[in-house]
């Protein structure tokens, strides 16, 4: 008994410790998810036709001040484009514009964004 005991606990341990080093530190995860919805808008400003210069420059800015890689803050660009929440409207609002402010709470969304750092 008492070493099932042991071996229960060392398992839940083990799986705490890989789940934590599966998570981005908060700050990073926060800079990541102000760079998705930043992205999401000027995906949305380029379907548009919108100008860009202010949306670039506000993605600009939180990679040039972040801590993620080039490569990463590019996957998050990719995975923000490729992005389609299973939303509905009541007006007919754009997904497109309307997933840039829904996707900091979705969970399927927030688990590919945090994946594989």
């Amino acid at each position: 008994m008492r070493t099932c005991l042991l071996s229960f606990c060392a398992a839940v341990l083990l799986s705490a410790c890989v789940h934590a080093a599966e998570q981005p530190p908060p700050a990073l995860r926060a800079e990541l998810i102000d760079f998705a919805k930043a992205n999401c808008f000027y995906w949305y400003f380029s379907k548009k036709g919108y100008d860009l210069k202010d949306v670039r420059a506000i993605s600009g800015g939180i990679v040039e001040r972040g801590t993620a890689s080039p490569e990463e803050y590019e996957r998050v660009s990719l995975l923000v484009k490729q992005y389609r929440p299973p939303l509905r409207t009541k007006q007919n609002i754009d997904i497109d514009l309307l997933k840039c402010f829904t996707m900091e709470h979705d969970a399927a969304f927030l688990r590919s964004l945090t994946k594989a750092q």
